[in-house]
């Protein structure tokens, strides 16, 4: 539906994680800068699914990956409203889609690429990942990486996902950082990351919506809780604001939150926001499966408006 890139820095430097030796250096330069990129999310779970793994230093949930896994594809709530990319070159479709790379936005398209972000990837997973698939923790960063781990019945499957994937612009990373291995006699586990490109749908009305001044910031807040509470997603300690940046006529809100519910209304949650025009950008996205459907939620958002 619209186009996403993932390979900046937004608001917050991401901390750097040092890779291991015995690679050859263009390969580990080249993996160390998007790992760098990812805030190092990745270490935790592949550590988590390969028992080699080194452990990242990350704050726990309290929450074990092995678990539970939810598929989004099972949940249905995921219509496949992504656009093939036309062959024509990386400017402006015949659809209104605008097919730059997030770094060559402007400021404001940067805006409004990042606020349909979150949905983009839900529509991405749901399109990726069939039924026989699980997924036990997904984050999406920086608006730039995608990583999940997960537990699938066949290889077949694995493959058949990444391949979806890839041919939704999706630039998977080599092993370690992208990989399938056994799973006992229960099948198979894998690991993903990659750099997501989405495109811009500039006929998408939150688009073009114009953002709120900063006086209807606490509206803005308000409505995301009340989106999040209508959809059976609980966000117990609610929004902390985190920090503001200006940029040129704009004002960039960070805040963060943990929250839970069902995979599935998480994915009607996001799709509540882009309904109703809010101005709210999933910067990062965690989550992990818990138990049945349920799943644990931590979040960022970016809430840009008008000075």
């Amino acid at each position: 539906m619209i186009r996403i890139n993932l390979l900046r820095k937004p608001l917050d430097e991401p901390r750097r994680e040092h890779l291991g030796r015995g690679k050859s250096i263009g390969m580990a330069v080249a993996v160390v800068i998007v790992v760098a990129a990812a805030g190092g999310a990745v270490w935790m779970f592949r550590s988590s699914l390969f028992p080699g793994a080194p452990s990242h230093e990350k704050q726990e949930t309290g929450v074990k990956p092995e678990a539970a896994s939810f598929a989004p594809a099972a949940a249905g709530m995921v219509r496949d409203v992504v656009q093939e990319v036309t062959a024509e070159g990386k400017n402006a479709s015949a659809g209104g889609r605008l097919d730059l790379p997030y770094n060559d936005l402007s400021l404001s398209e940067k805006i409004g690429y990042e606020v349909l972000f979150a949905k983009n990837v839900m529509d991405l997973l749901g399109v990726a990942v069939p039924a026989g698939m699980g997924l036990r923790s997904v984050e999406s960063d920086n608006f730039q990486t995608l990583y999940a781990v997960g537990v699938a019945s066949s290889k077949e499957l694995v493959e058949g996902a990444l391949e979806t994937l890839r041919s939704r612009n999706v630039a998977l990373l080599p092993r370690p950082l992208t990989q399938i291995t056994r799973n006992g006699a229960d099948g198979f586990k894998f690991a993903f990351t990659g750099k997501v490109e989405f495109g811009l749908n500039l006929r998408d009305p939150i688009t073009g919506a114009l953002l709120p001044a900063n006086g209807d910031l606490p509206r803005v807040v308000a409505a995301f809780e009340r989106a999040a509470k209508e959809n059976s997603i609980t966000i117990p300690k609610g929004l902390t604001h985190v920090s503001i940046e200006k940029a040129g006529a704009y004002c960039r809100h960070l805040y963060q939150w943990t929250g839970a519910g069902s995979y599935k209304n998480f994915v009607k949650f996001v799709d509540r926001l882009h309904q109703a025009g809010e101005p709210c950008a999933f910067k990062r996205i965690l989550l992990t499966a818990v138990t049945g459907a349920k799943v644990a939620i931590e979040s960022q958002i970016i809430v840009t408006t008008r000075q």
